[in-house]
C-alpha cells in the first residue's frame, strides 16, 4: 500500500463525515458491526484480555495493517485450566514512527534528551511537582564527605571523579528525558479521558433511525478510548521506572566514592524518593542509625562524639584534673607544710637510732 492511500485512510477515520440519513452506508455499517464491532465483554481478567485484543485486530483492519498472534510457549500441565491458549497481537511498527526514529538516532550522543519544539507543548503545574523540572540537588552526609575529599570542602553538584561524574552527567539526562516524557504522558492520559466522557455523552444525541447501529459505533469508540486510556496509564508507569532508574544512577555516582561497603551502599541507594532532593532525610538518619554508625561516620571522614555512656561513668573533671597540674601550680604554703610533715614524720626500727646518735654526737 503507498503513503498516499495510507494517509487518505488515516484522515478518513480522524475526520468521518456521516449524512443526514445514509441508509445504504449504515446498511453497509450494520454488515461489518457484525465482523468487527462488538459489546465489551464482561470486566474478567482473562476475557478483559481477549476484548483488547480482538480490539487491536479490528483497529488493523481499519488502517489495513498487517498483524501477527504470538502465541506463548505451550503448557501440557496446567493446559485443562484454560482450554484455549491467550495469544498476543503484535502490531506493526508504523513507518512514520521508524522515519522518526532512524532521523533521530543518526546522532545518537551528540542528540538532545528530549525535543525543544514538544517541550513547548506540554507542561504541568510546578507546584509540589518542581522534579519534573530541575534537576534533585544532591544533598546528605555522603554528598558533603565526597566534596570534603575532591574539592577541599568546597560544595560542588557533581563528583570530581571522572568516571562518576560519566555516570552522574548520564543521570542526568537520563531523568531529564523520562521527567519530560511523564508530562507528556500526563497530557495523553487527560485526553484520552476526555475522549471517552465524549463518547459517554453522545447517546444522548441518538438520533430516531439506526439505533442499534449508532449504538455499536459508540460502544465502540468507548472502547477505543479506554484503550488508548488504558496506554496512557502504562506509559506512565514506564517513564516512572525510567526516572527511579535515573535517580539510583545519580546515586550510586556519589556512593561509589563515599568509602562506604557494598551493603551500605545499597541500602542507601534503595531509600525512598520525594522529589525534593536526590537523598531524603532518612539517609542521615540510617547512617548514625547502622549498627557500627561510629566506623561508617568514620569512613566518610565526619565527626563521631564520644559515647553518652562513658561520659557518664567518668568521675567529676575536676579532681581528675587535680592529679595532673604541674608542681609549681600548688600552693606554696602547701607545698612547705608537707615538706615539714615529712621530715617530723617518726621513722621505726633502726633508722631511727642512727639519727638520733647522730644527733647526739
Amino acid at each position: 500500500m503507498s503513503r498516499r492511500t495510507h494517509a487518505r485512510t488515516l484522515t478518513s477515520v480522524l475526520t468521518p463525515q456521516y449524512p443526514p440519513r445514509p441508509p445504504s452506508s449504515m446498511r453497509a455499517l450494520s454488515l461489518v458491526r457484525d465482523k468487527t464491532i462488538a459489546a465489551p465483554l464482561p470486566s474478567v481478567p482473562q476475557e478483559d484480555f481477549k476484548a483488547h485484543q480482538d480490539l487491536l485486530k479490528r483497529v488493523a483492519s481499519n488502517l489495513q495493517l498487517q498483524t501477527e498472534e504470538m502465541e506463548g510457549p505451550s503448557d501440557t500441565l496446567f493446559n485443562v485450566l484454560s482450554p484455549t491458549a491467550l495469544g498476543h497481537v503484535a502490531l506493526p511498527l508504523h513507518q512514520g514512527i521508524a522515519n522518526i526514529s532512524t532521523s533521530l538516532w543518526y546522532t545518537p550522543t551528540s542528540l538532545a534528551p528530549s525535543s525543544k519544539k514538544a517541550k513547548r507543548k506540554y507542561f504541568v503545574l510546578a507546584k509540589d511537582h518542581e522534579y519534573l523540572y530541575s534537576h534533585p540537588a544532591p544533598n546528605s552526609l555522603i554528598v558533603e564527605s565526597v566534596n570534603h575529599r575532591e574539592h577541599q570542602g568546597q560544595h560542588a553538584p557533581t563528583p570530581k571523579n571522572k568516571d562518576t561524574r560519566r555516570l552522574d552527567s548520564f543521570g542526568r539526562k537520563f531523568y531529564l528525558s523520562t521527567s519530560f516524557q511523564l508530562r507528556v504522558a500526563n497530557h495523553q492520559a487527560l485526553l484520552s479521558r476526555y475522549d471517552f466522557n465524549l463518547w459517554e455523552f453522545l447517546p444522548k444525541f441518538e438520533p430516531d433511525w439506526d439505533r442499534k447501529d449508532f449504538k455499536a459505533l459508540v460502544e465502540e469508540g468507548s472502547a477505543v478510548a479506554k484503550a488508548a486510556l488504558q496506554a496512557a496509564s502504562d506509559a506512565v508507569d514506564m517513564e516512572v521506572h525510567s526516572m527511579a532508574s535515573a535517580i539510583a544512577m545519580r546515586r550510586a555516582s556519589w556512593l561509589l566514592l563515599s568509602g562506604l561497603s557494598m551493603e551500605a551502599q545499597s541500602l542507601m541507594q534503595d531509600l525512598p524518593f520525594n522529589g525534593k532532593a536526590l537523598f531524603v532525610d532518612q539517609m542521615d538518619i540510617r547512617l548514625h542509625g547502622m549498627k557500627d554508625s561510629h566506623a561508617t561516620l568514620q569512613t566518610l571522614g565526619l565527626y563521631v562524639p564520644p559515647a553518652k555512656d562513658k561520659a557518664k561513668s567518668l568521675p567529676a573533671a575536676q579532681p581528675v584534673r587535680s592529679r595532673y597540674e604541674p608542681p609549681y601550680k600548688r600552693p606554696r604554703d602547701q607545698k612547705c607544710w608537707s615538706q615539714q610533715q615529712s621530715r617530723s614524720a617518726p621513722q621505726p626500727g633502726p633508722s631511727k637510732g642512727k639519727r638520733q646518735g647522730k644527733r647526739q654526737f
